[in-house]
C-alpha cells in the first residue's frame, strides 16, 4: 500500500483551487481533483501509525494572502459522501502552527509531516483553500521524516 499509487492520497495532477474545494469520497481517484480514498485494510493503521507527508508548490507572486486548510479524515466507510456518518478528522497539516491546519501562500514551497494513528479502514484528505493554490501532492508513509 505504501510508497507505490493506492498510497496517495492527492496525486499533484490538478491545481488545487476554490471549485475544488470537495474531498474525496470513494477509492475510485477522482480526475477533477487527483485525490481518493486510501483502503488501509481492516484494522487501520499499523500500531506505530503511519505519515501523511504533504508537498505544496510554489505560489506565484501576490499569493501571499491565499491559504490551504488541510486535514485527515477517517471513516468505516468507503464511500464518504457529505451523508455518510462517523468521518472523523484524525490531525491537521500546518507550517508555522502546524495545530491549525492552516498553511498560508507565503510559507510555500513546503513540506509538512503528520503522524497518525487509526482503526478505521479508510483515510482522505480534506483541503480548502481561498485561491488557486497550485499543485499539492499528499501521500503516506510508514515512517516518520526528519524535520530540519
Amino acid at each position: 500500500m505504501v510508497f507505490d499509487y493506492n498510497g496517495i492520497l492527492m496525486d499533484g495532477s490538478v491545481v488545487t483551487t476554490t471549485a475544488l474545494d470537495t474531498p474525496a469520497i470513494s477509492t475510485t481517484r477522482d480526475a477533477t481533483t487527483g485525490a481518493a480514498v486510501i483502503d488501509l485494510g481492516a484494522g487501520g493503521t499499523p500500531e506505530s501509525g503511519l505519515t501523511a507527508v504533504m508537498m505544496c508548490s510554489t505560489l506565484a507572486g501576490g499569493a501571499a494572502a491565499y491559504t490551504l486548510t488541510a486535514y485527515l479524515q477517517a471513516s468505516d466507510t468507503a464511500d464518504m459522501t457529505g451523508t455518510t456518518t462517523g468521518i472523523e478528522r484524525l490531525a491537521s497539516f500546518g507550517v508555522a502552527n502546524a495545530t491549525t491546519g492552516v498553511i498560508l501562500g507565503a510559507e510555500t514551497p513546503c513540506t509538512a509531516y503528520v503522524k497518525f494513528a487509526t482503526k478505521k479502514r479508510y483515510v482522505r484528505i480534506n483541503a480548502t483553500v481561498s485561491n488557486d493554490f497550485g499543485y499539492i501532492k499528499c501521500y503516506l508513509a510508514p515512517h516518520v521524516f526528519p524535520v530540519t
